[in-house]
């Protein structure tokens, strides 16, 4: 989201590493945590499916699809969605959702924040 809000680009070589990191997580996230349940803590929602799903949900406001392809995953972000009900869901998720059709950062802040993005991001 760093790059979407400053208005840099990311080199192609640093978005493949990134994507891939993202799919090993988004793997170990299935395979350790979720499993077979419907929610992370078993049959009901709790606060670690609302923390989890946050999370989540930065990289679609990004532009990535990362519930595709994911049927385990695409699953339980309906159930989420579905226990929280669809319009608070998407309430509370507006503003990241749209972050990828925002406005960068004003020059200003974007030059006191440069130093400290760039070296979270190499």
């Amino acid at each position: 989201m760093l790059p979407v809000y400053l208005g840099e680009p990311v080199s192609p070589e640093m978005l493949t590493a990134m994507l891939a990191e993202l799919d090993m997580t988004l793997q170990v996230f299935e395979d350790k945590f979720l499993q077979n349940k419907a929610f992370l803590a078993g049959p009901h929602i709790s606060l670690a499916d609302l923390l989890a799903i946050t999370e989540l949900m930065h990289p679609v406001g990004a532009g990535c699809q990362v519930f595709e392809g994911r049927p385990k995953l695409a699953a339980w972000h309906q159930r989420v969605e579905a226990a929280v009900g669809e319009v608070l869901f998407q309430e509370a998720h507006e503003v990241i959702l749209k972050a990828k059709d925002s406005q960068p950062a004003d020059p200003t802040i974007k030059r006191k924040l440069m130093s400290r993005v760039l070296s979270m991001i190499q």
